[in-house]
């Protein structure tokens, strides 16, 4: 037992940790000792240390919440821990990964999963997902490869996964890269190795930046652009048509909001890079991009709010957004955006 690893796993609440009751819906109930002694194979694995964070579905997580967590994870690594685990609800978990992607300096692993089915239901695939990411964590070849996620014995990176259904176990996917790996029996298999890493140097104390999130859609009039940068968001992410356009009648909008506030480009599609230079209309890709508005790159919405957010709460300076947003998905080497720059 000595001989083996120690992976720490750190419990955050969510549908993996719910369960129902004879009088009602399914409540978050089981603690980080709770998950781990429903797969007794994990002993065979790792030395688990189980530690229970917030019991909260993950809707009621904050960036507070993740920069607190990384202490407790860098904590765990400098203990002994080879790699960390971190279970939490599906519902946020593209964000809370790639958060942690962004603002964890560590090479070593830090695999995040959850379940789409509650323990109480028949098929209940959170013990089987939590086995895979110890396994995962406890690997030497996933070292490097950023924040993953383990979720049907497939392993996705941080920075490109998405939930892509609302109920269905399979949700998450990587449109644009596909999974990096797989769990298969007691192995792990990396297949892929995203080149590169970005990391945002937020400090422990830094002030919250909120991001608003904007759609347009058919017969948008603009009324949430205007209002955002009034309502207190240091940031705007427009989700829009196709890739990167807007109605002509919302373009004013859009520009004396991006003389407010950074306002960042992405495709309410969910994957591909938002174009540049295509087209030429009013409201197209390079007319907003003349406007000031900062191109998303890959990045959908979601994954492009908490750069921004990260970004901001770190000092970065405006002129140096577009930079960091141009190397999220591609950087051929670490980089690190501090507020001197990298």
């Amino acid at each position: 037992m000595s001989a083996l690893p120690v992976v720490a796993v750190f419990a955050l609440g969510g549908t993996i940790a719910s369960a129902s009751d004879s009088g009602g819906g399914a409540l978050v109930r089981l603690s980080g000792a709770d998950l781990v002694a429903a797969i007794p194979q994990a002993g065979q694995v790792a030395r688990i240390e189980a530690h229970s964070v917030t019991m909260v579905p993950s809707g009621d997580l904050s960036i507070g919440d993740l920069i607190r967590l990384r202490s407790l994870i860098e904590q765990a690594l400098a203990d002994g821990a080879v790699g960390v685990v971190v279970s939490q609800g599906t519902d946020t978990l593209e964000e809370t990964s790639y958060a942690l992607d962004l603002i964890c300096g560590t090479d070593a692993p830090i695999v995040c999963t959850g379940a789409m089915r509650n323990a109480s239901l028949p098929g209940a695939d959170g013990p089987a997902n939590l086995l895979a990411a110890i396994r995962v964590a406890a690997s030497p070849a996933a070292r490097g490869l950023g924040v993953l996620v383990a979720f049907g014995d497939e392993i996705h990176a941080a920075r490109f996964v998405r939930k892509r259904h609302a109920t269905s176990p399979g949700t998450f996917g990587s449109p644009l890269a596909g999974p990096v790996g797989y769990v298969i029996e007691d192995r792990v298999v990396i297949l892929l190795r995203p080149p590169g890493r970005l990391r945002v140097a937020v400090p422990d104390d830094a002030p919250d930046a909120p991001v608003a999130i904007v759609l347009t859609h058919l017969g948008d009039d603009g009324g949430l652009v205007t209002a955002a940068p009034s309502l207190g968001y240091a940031g705007m992410v427009l989700a829009a048509l196709g890739a990167g356009h807007v109605p002509s009648r919302i373009v004013p909008a859009l520009e004396s909001a991006a003389r407010q506030i950074p306002v960042v480009l992405a495709s309410r599609t969910g994957a591909g890079d938002v174009l540049t230079g295509t087209y030429g209309f009013a409201g197209s890709e390079s007319d907003l991009l003349r406007r000031g508005l900062i191109p998303a790159g890959g990045l959908d919405p979601a994954h492009a709010a908490v750069l921004l957010r990260l970004l901001l709460m770190a000092g970065i300076d405006r002129d140096r957004l577009a930079y960091y947003f141009d190397q999220a998905c591609r950087a051929d080497g670490p980089i690190t955006a501090t507020a001197t720059g990298s």
